[in-house]
């Protein structure tokens, strides 16, 4: 059998990873990442972030990744004709940007491009109102997406055999930045839970509205990375539930619903793409806002005098995250 193209997008992980499951079990896998021009414009906290996880998922496939840079319609396709591959396989996409993107590289491949799983526990567009319309509003939508529920991890198989058929480029340099993304990784971010699962989550219902607390998880950056997928988080959740007392489980319960959250903004995108520049709504719009200049440059700095927004602001510089309660300030 050819090799099987695994092209890692916004799931730079090995396990519960549902396409590279697909490409194990059909054959060989050539693991690969493509550094699009567009990511050119992403902010050196993001491009850490990036390289972090990229060296994580450099070593989880012993060393296999090939990086090569371009636009994926065209090196996608090149590589597949270039090692004879029997397909390209691939998380599904939903957001536009990325169903746009998918579009091309299908349409320049001679092999099939194969679409197993998504970023989230439950694809955007599953879940729907009785009448068949997607939800509007999250408590609705969090209750039907509890109701439909979702699989198991995906079991990597054993003996995975990857493969080293063609040159690549080396990682991407990491950026100078004091930026701690150390759980930006795949092997960070399950560290970074579990620590958090054993203890800490216990307070999550309260504490996560402390900014002064170490009191959430800070997985948004893996989540986003793909570095871990949500759908691990809930079979943990799941696993430590009978364990806990009662206040803790509401803890649980809060962190499920926080996840919850993310799905529903990724179905109202998948509905509603004009949401990715535009308000969802019509409450703000024409709303009077002042151009950037001097005060906009004081508080990207965190210099308002404003001490909460300050420290947030500062947070984000130094450490390439910020706590939600402050985002929400």
């Amino acid at each position: 059998m050819g090799a099987q193209i695994v092209w890692f997008r916004r799931d730079l992980r090995v396990h519960d990873h549902p396409a590279l499951t697909a490409a194990a079990e059909a054959g060989e896998v050539l693991p690969v990442f493509v550094v699009d021009p567009a990511f050119e414009d992403a902010g050196v906290p993001r491009t850490a972030a990036l390289r972090t996880a990229l060296a994580g998922l450099h070593r989880a496939t012993d060393g296999a990744l090939l990086v090569r840079s371009g636009r994926p319609e065209q090196v996608i396709p090149a590589l597949a004709a270039e090692v004879g591959a029997d397909a390209v396989h691939v998380s599904g996409e939903t957001t536009p940007g990325g169903r746009r993107r998918d579009a091309r590289v299908e349409a320049a491949l001679d092999v099939p491009l194969v679409a197993t799983g998504t970023p989230y526990a439950v694809s955007p567009g599953r879940v729907r109102k009785r009448d068949g319309e997607p939800f509007r509003v999250f408590t609705p939508f969090s209750k039907a997406w509890l109701e439909h529920g979702w699989r198991a991890p995906a079991e990597l198989p054993a003996g995975t055999r990857w493969v080293r058929r063609a040159e690549g480029e080396p990682l991407p340099e990491p950026p100078d930045t004091s930026a701690e993304l150390g759980w930006a990784s795949e092997e960070g971010a399950l560290e970074r839970w579990h620590e958090f699962l054993d203890d800490a989550i216990d307070d999550y219902d309260t504490a996560r509205d402390r900014a002064d607390l170490d009191g959430t998880s800070r997985l948004s950056i893996a989540l986003k990375l793909g570095a871990v997928h949500p759908r691990t988080l809930l079979a943990d959740l799941d696993r430590v539930a009978p364990s806990r007392g009662k206040a803790a489980q509401r803890s649980l319960k809060r962190y499920q619903t926080e996840l919850a959250w993310r799905e529903f903004y990724a179905d109202v995108l998948l509905h509603h793409p004009r949401s990715a520049w535009h308000d969802y709504g019509d409450q703000l719009r024409g709303i009077a806002y002042d151009e950037p200049g001097a005060l906009f440059d004081a508080w990207c700095e965190g210099r308002t005098g404003f001490p909460f927004v300050d420290a947030g602001m500062r947070q984000l510089l130094a450490e390439g995250w910020m706590h939600n309660r402050v985002r929400m300030v």
